[in-house]
């Protein structure tokens, strides 16, 4: 089977990204896996065999010439079994694999001689033209760390690998395991244990330069690290987003898999692929071959020892969630707020208004989280990142202040019910602004002016304008302002601010007004 360059199923998360109110290993298991279900709504892995597996060991590391390279203590034939001193059991060796076009694996021999050694042997990357191979031996002098090795293509035996360089990439006494080359062949990841982390092992990244010489080692920082390990780092066929196995974070138990964004050089708060995938035990390796295939190692056999799985991702169509925007302190609906909405990497997605009822409904990907940009006239601008797992949720705007000036109080435009005086509910907000001016300013008086737009008769309209212009002078009233600070009148459609033959519904909306007017 030709394995594909690997691409990316999932969007992913803003600059923000966390999981809202994260439970804590306290709240228990039952806590934790409703968290991580909420955010892989829509999506399932669904696992296999992959005919490969016995009693003993097999881990994937990835893809070379369309063989997959795993890790294995099986008896290798005509040599001997070599002992792990520090384990007790045969040590891991690298194998190549046969691929069939049903995703099993077959045929398992030994990868290189070159690289064979009596020790045990780690996992491996290569970069993109497969010329150059980073692998992993055990340190001879140092049973319990991984010493990381570059080696080069035999141009003329492809079977062979030559130029054997310890890279020296992390002191002797500390361990350089799981090295991974990202698509574009500039960076290199592997997990260490050194210090200055933050905690055990930790991933790292370092620039591969020109000459084929590793840069300095950056820490990828708290969203993807934890005082627990990490390891088995792997990048997308995109560059976008980084997968890999922990122990801490969000997690069920043992290591599972996560994937964080990269963005602006920095990676986002991760998150794990659910409960699908990752199970209470050990899930590591995680590789995709195509859009929705791939493979994991895992011991959810509970027997010590790693098989590898094939999984297929299954994903729901049309998956939609539902937001409602509302006013902070009341909670009350706000229909008409415009809502932007793009993804990690700054990508604009969508822009759409919310209804009479202040909802917004989205078509939104699995395992995704979105940033969201909301506006409303009267309104302060709400930045904010949305999961798909946050169903039904709701999204608060602060109210701004009236201005006033000195002939009017400013507030946003008031709305009524079609055809009617009634005051919307979003509107008694609005007025609720023009109540906290008068009452902080009792020797104030005002007009309160109302204007229709000009369909309908001008008797019709004149009327309307009327009953609107009390409406909202009866409201204020209840709110307790004194008869004597207000005065009211309709215009009608008498003072259009659009004049217009077929006017746009923008242009209605304009001259659909109340204006508050100060007279001392």
């Amino acid at each position: 089977m030709k394995i594909n360059k690997i691409l990316t199923l999932f969007l992913l998360l803003g600059n923000f990204i966390s999981y809202a109110q994260e439970p804590k290993r306290s709240e228990g298991t039952e806590a934790i896996i409703n968290a991580i279900n909420k955010n892989t709504k829509g999506i399932s892995f669904i696992l296999s065999d992959t005919g490969i597996n016995t009693e003993l060991n097999e881990i994937g590391t990835t893809f070379f010439k369309n063989k997959y390279i795993i890790l294995s203590n099986k008896k290798r034939r005509h040599a001997e079994i070599t002992i792990n001193s520090n384990t007790n059991i045969p040590n891991n060796n690298l194998y190549c694999v046969d691929v069939k076009e049903d995703g099993n694996l077959s045929f398992p021999l030994l990868f290189s001689q070159a690289l064979d050694s009596e020790n045990d042997e780690g996992s491996i990357g290569f970069s993109n033209d497969q010329k150059t191979i980073y692998f992993t031996k055990e340190n001879p002098n140092n049973k319990q760390a991984f010493t990381l090795f570059r080696a080069n293509l035999n141009e003329k035996d492809v079977r062979k690998w030559t130029n054997i360089v310890n890279l020296n990439i992390v002191p002797e006494q500390y361990s350089a395991e799981t090295p991974s080359v990202s698509p574009d062949g500039k960076r290199i990841y592997i997990s260490s244990n050194i210090p200055g982390g933050y905690g055990g092992f930790d991933i790292y990244m370092a620039p591969i330069e020109e000459d084929g010489s590793i840069g300095k080692l950056v820490n990828l920082g708290p969203n993807v690290n934890t005082a627990d390990d990490e390891k088995y780092p792997y990048m997308s066929s995109d560059n976008k987003y980084l997968y890999f196995s922990s122990k801490g974070h969000l997690n069920l138990g043992g290591y599972d898999v996560f994937r964080s964004a990269y963005v602006d050089n920095s990676f986002l708060t991760a998150m794990n692929l659910g409960t699908d995938l990752n199970s209470r035990r050990d899930d590591v390796a995680f590789v995709m071959t195509s859009p929705s295939k791939g493979y994991i190692s895992t011991d959810k056999k509970q027997s010590g020892n790693f098989d590898i799985l094939k999984f297929e991702i299954k994903k729901q169509d049309n998956l939609h969630f539902n937001y409602t925007i509302v006013e902070e302190v009341s909670k009350t609906a706000l229909p008409n707020a415009k809502v932007v909405i793009t993804d990690e990497f700054g990508t604009k997605l969508t822009e759409t208004y919310s209804d009479d009822n202040g909802k917004i409904k989205m078509s939104l990907e699995p395992l995704t989280f979105y940033n969201v940009v909301i506006s409303k006239e009267g309104y302060e601008d709400k930045k904010t990142t949305i999961a798909t797992g946050d169903i039904d949720k709701n999204i608060s705007l602060t109210q701004k202040k009236a201005i006033v000036t000195e002939d009017a109080i400013v507030i946003e435009n008031i709305y009524f019910d079609f055809n009617k005086s009634t005051i919307k509910k979003e509107s008694e907000l609005s007025l609720n602004k023009i109540v906290e001016v008068l009452k902080n300013n009792t020797n104030m008086s005002i007009t309160i002016n109302a204007h229709t737009d000009s369909k309908g008769s001008e008797t019709y309209n004149q009327t309307l304008s009327e009953s609107r212009a009390k409406s909202a002078y009866q409201y204020l009233l209840k709110k307790g302002i004194p008869a004597t600070q207000l005065t009211y009148k309709g215009f009608g459609e008498s003072e259009l601010l659009e004049k217009c033959e077929k006017c746009t519904t923008k242009q209605d909306q304009i001259n659909r007004r109340v204006e508050f007017k100060i007279i001392k």
